[in-house]
């Protein structure tokens, strides 16, 4: 059986950063998620990173690396308490 994992990445609360937008636009314009998405929509995509690919391949190194990280540590594990 699995033991369970205390890994950061699974304690760590995620909220998409679009959707932050839209709760903080809609409560301070007391406005609906709706309306407010509209609002937001335009400002958030001109923080996409749609054709930025030096960008998206420091972001793929990284991933790569901590992937690369965790399966070390898990293989350390299974030496160590295995």
């Amino acid at each position: 059986m699995a033991e369970p994992t205390s890994d950061k990445h699974y304690e760590e609360k995620f909220e998409f950063p679009l959707w932050k937008l839209i709760k903080q636009r809609a409560e301070e314009r007391d406005i609906s998620y709706s309306a407010a998405y509209r609002e937001v929509l335009t400002e958030y995509e001109k923080t996409i990173r749609y054709k930025d690919t030096e960008w998206t391949d420091e972001q793929i190194r990284k991933r790569n690396k901590e992937v690369t990280e965790l399966r070390e540590r898990e293989s350390k594990k299974k030496i160590v308490g295995g």
